[in-house]
């Protein structure tokens, strides 16, 4: 079993990147150990390969760790296209709104937006204004997603309309050959060396403690709660 773990919750891959055992890595990727794991701590399998500053065994970790996730890509594309068939076909669908919460000032910081959607066949198109969240700031933009199926795969395109700039992804199933995708994987010199020289970062927020209160409002001796009026309501915060 590649995926048993030790008293530490290490699973042999994990451990054979933190001691720099590199064939010992090479022959448990090629029998699928999970390159996506985390440890108990967070670290990715990775991070582990960046820490022991070996280029080989980055380079080994990248190129198998893209390739796992092309499979679980590549996979999915027959049913996808299938089911794009089976679809009615229309010109343009409209999706939008602005999302309530019963919880007070939620739905003040919940984003709106209305994603437009175009079908033909096998291919489709999204249009949206809202790209993610960043530094308590919801990031806005004009992108549109497009998917062109084909009968060897799919083409997958980003467009940011507002650099005028067009990101584009072959997804061939003619790759689905192991050793052709794996070959299609290898990593450059330079995004190894990339690797090599950023600064290893791992994110972990714990829950586990966080607490509410009430909020109280008015100054010392003469405090009562907070109210506020949300949607007509009027609302304790």
């Amino acid at each position: 079993d590649v995926e048993l773990m030790d008293p530490r919750g290490r699973t042999p891959l994990e451990l054979a990147v933190s001691l720099g055992h590199l064939e010992s890595v090479r022959v448990l990727l090629r029998h699928n150990a999970n390159v996506g794991r985390e440890n108990a701590n967070g670290w990715t399998v990775l991070q582990e390969a960046v820490s022991t500053g070996d280029p080989e065994m980055v380079q080994l970790v990248l190129q198998y760790r893209d390739y796992q996730r092309a499979t679980r890509r590549l996979a999915g594309i027959p049913e996808l296209l299938s089911k794009l068939r089976r679809v009615r076909p229309c010109p343009r669908w409209a999706m939008g709104g602005h999302p309530q919460h019963w919880v007070p000032l939620v739905s003040k910081v919940c984003p709106s937006d209305v994603y437009r959607v175009w079908k033909r066949g096998e291919s489709l198109r999204v249009d949206t204004t809202l790209l993610g969240f960043e530094h308590m700031t919801w990031q806005r933009g004009r992108r549109s997603y497009i998917f062109k199926g084909e009968d060897e795969g799919a083409v997958v395109m980003e467009v940011d309309h507002d650099k005028r700039v067009v990101y584009t992804e072959t997804l061939a199933l003619a790759l689905h050959e192991p050793d052709l995708l794996l070959a299609a994987m290898q990593p450059s010199e330079e995004h190894v060396a990339g690797r090599l020289t950023s600064p290893i970062v791992s994110t972990h927020l714990d829950t586990r403690n966080i607490a509410f209160e009430r909020n109280k409002s008015g100054i010392w001796g003469w405090r009562s709660e907070k109210m506020e009026v949300v949607s007509g309501y009027e609302a304790k915060v």
